[in-house]
């Protein structure tokens, strides 16, 4: 099952439209959209760990020089 990107209930797919629609919020999403929103959202969470390993990186080599 799949879940709205935006608010997180269960999409259901409509065959006749070949959309998924939200129940709750109202979102009309296709497969593609979905694909696209799925990307994005890994591609902003890689992001944030390369900037979470770099800082995490730069305080050990920062604590490392104050001994």
């Amino acid at each position: 099952m799949r879940s709205c990107p935006y608010c997180g209930a269960t999409l259901v797919f409509d065959r006749m439209e070949k959309i998924y629609n939200c129940g709750r919020c109202g979102a009309a999403l296709s497969l593609q959209d979905l694909v696209e929103h799925r990307e994005k959202a890994k591609a902003e969470k890689e992001k944030m760990m390369r900037e979470r390993r770099k800082h995490e990186e730069y305080l050990e080599w920062w604590l490392s020089s104050k001994k």
